[in-house]
């Protein structure tokens, strides 16, 4: 038996599809199901990552999000006999109440976990559409997207990210799918275009409309001019609303940057019109800096409840954004998938010419270039609808491969990422908090201070006060009246080096969400340098992948909500 099948002209038989879609919802509904659930050994549910739920207390107007998968999450509850409460609606304190129950999670999370396998589905097609003279790139990619353990862990739980990755690629699928049959095709498309956008907000959607413009359009515009220059005006053109949107830049430069982007600009290749668009185009960045809603997503707010808010990454933002695409894209396929993808990327690059279906794919890179040059809010999760088209990259790369390498390149993607997502979603179910069981048996400590997201079992009899590192300093007398502080990586992270931060923390007023003063707190406790705290247990979840390894070498625990607990007793 070969291992390396013609992958370029065999179809894949349609029951793959059906076993991948079950896979998928499998690997994603059992973890849902579980996750959270007899922690302590009490029968109980543990609410563990408190952005789950936020559209269902939007629904509720209890919560500034958007509502749209919530107000299906409250049919279902209410077609189940589980609606919220009387007089629920307009309070955000019985919104977040019910909507974090577990009750309405479980709801939440299975909606979660289906529109997370659907994706697998959509990408199927996807790659179909785009290339059918090789048809073995669909099953490739949809292995991939089902076994990716951080597309797994963003569908098991009760967010909107794994749902609107579903809604995102199932509206360009109807998109190029009328486009290329035509017909009143174009209706589907129409229908998906609204839950594209306002499942969160994904305003990108609608630059797929370009594939709308009459031909001779872009020719107009971009006539005479090759790939490679094309490409510098686009990544110039996201660098100027990068260098605008930056809060540390004077007022004056917003308004003088852009004449710079008139240098890469090849004026003598462009017909008259597309000098006049190029002339102009620049200028639309620190116009829309004039308006509020531009600015809050590109470049965020200087201080916030916690003391500095995302607009505090200044500078930092421009090698803190970047790093993120790549780092998600590397642990979202593991890395044989990775180089995968960027050989795939540079065999599409070659292709001779482009029609103007590939334009409905325009708000992929149009994304792709916000999160790596604007972005504020750099959580992982809000990365998501990239992994799927970097799937379909990986894909595509194994087949250019020779015939003989094909199976073996596909055996080792396949597996590779089985083994991280074995790893990475072990981590939820191997919780770091569930340690704290033991300790308190060994130690009864009497009061305890935590720090959030510490979650401590319950019936300990020992009382539990929220921990705030003023309560650390010198002339406070709390420490003295406690016998132990425990703290969370998911708070104290905001002192080193993660996602929001970036690798450049010298300058503590450029981290997110503290202060200098916490920050100074957190690094001397974690290093066991503080005088009247004394560290004697750190928990982590085990890793064995290369990615989270050095993922957690360098930016601590990949996966969010679940992070180290330090365990610190009290100097006498």
């Amino acid at each position: 038996m070969s291992l390396s099948p013609d992958f370029s002209s065999s179809p894949p038989p349609r029951v793959l599809l059906l076993a991948l879609l079950v896979l998928a919802f499998f690997l994603r509904a059992v973890p849902a199901l579980n996750y959270g659930q007899d922690w302590y050994g009490d029968d109980g549910f543990t609410l563990v990552n408190f952005d789950e739920g936020g559209s269902c207390r939007a629904a509720l107007r209890g919560f500034d999000y958007s509502p749209f998968v919530g107000w299906q999450t409250l049919a279902i509850a209410g077609a189940l006999g589980d609606s919220p409460p009387e007089g629920g609606v307009g309070s955000a304190q019985t919104a977040k109440a019910f909507c974090h129950s577990e009750g309405h999670l479980l709801i939440a999370r299975l909606y979660s976990a289906t529109t997370g396998a659907l994706t697998v589905g959509a990408l199927w097609l996807l790659a179909t559409l785009l290339f059918p003279e090789r048809p073995w790139v669909a099953p490739t990619a949809g292995a991939l997207l089902a076994l990716s353990g951080w597309h797994i862990s963003e569908s098991m739980v009760g967010t909107v990210d794994a749902a609107s990755t579903f809604f995102i690629y199932a509206f360009i699928c109807a998109l190029i799918w009328s486009l290329r049959r035509g017909g009143s095709r174009w209706l589907i498309a129409v229908v998906l275009l609204a839950p594209a956008i306002f499942t969160k907000y994904w305003v990108f959607a609608v630059a797929s409309l370009a594939a709308f413009l009459p031909p001779g359009f872009l020719a107009t515009l971009f006539g005479g001019l090759s790939r490679w220059r094309i490409a510098i005006l686009l990544l110039g053109y996201a660098a100027v609303f990068g260098l605008v949107s930056n809060p540390e830049l004077p007022p004056w430069a917003i308004w003088l940057l852009p004449a710079v982007f008139y240098l890469i600009v090849p004026w003598p290749r462009l017909s008259a019109t597309g000098r006049g668009f190029f002339l102009l185009a620049p200028w639309l960045a620190p116009l829309l800096m004039q308006v509020d809603v531009f600015v809050a997503f590109t470049a965020g707010s200087l201080e916030g409840r916690f003391g500095t808010d995302y607009g505090a990454i200044g500078w930092h933002k421009w090698l803190r954004n970047p790093i993120n695409v790549f780092t998600v894209l590397v642990m979202g396929l593991g890395v044989p998938a990775f180089l995968g993808a960027v050989y795939g990327a540079g065999q599409l690059w070659k292709r001779e010419a482009f029609d103007r279906v590939c334009l409905a794919l325009l708000p992929l890179p149009a994304f792709a270039l916000y999160m790596a040059f604007l972005a504020p809010v750099t959580y992982y999760r809000h990365y998501l609808p990239l992994l799927p088209a970097a799937c379909l990259l990986a894909a595509l790369g194994v087949s250019y491969l020779r015939p003989s390498r094909r199976g073996l390149a596909v055996a080792l993607m396949v597996l590779w990422q089985a083994l991280l997502a074995m790893d990475l979603v072990s981590d939820y179910h191997l919780d770091p908090r569930r340690k704290l069981i033991a300790w308190y048996g060994e130690r009864s400590p009497t009061r305890v201070l935590v720090s959030y997201y510490v979650n401590p079992p319950p019936d300990t009899g020992a009382v539990h006060r929220l921990f705030r590192p003023v309560d650390a300093d010198s002339r406070s007398q709390r420490l003295s009246r406690v016998d132990a502080v425990i703290l969370s990586e998911n708070w104290y992270d905001t002192a080193f080096a993660n996602e929001l931060n970036g690798p450049l923390v010298h300058d503590l007023s450029h981290l997110i969400k503290t202060t200098p003063e916490s920050a100074r707190f957190y690094r001397r406790a974690i290093a066991d340098e503080h005088p009247m705290l004394v560290k004697r247990e750190h928990f982590r979840a085990p890793s064995f992948m290369p990615e989270l390894l050095l993922h957690y070498t360098v930016y601590g625990s990949f996966t969010q909500f679940v992070g180290d607990i330090v365990v610190f007793e009290v100097r006498p």
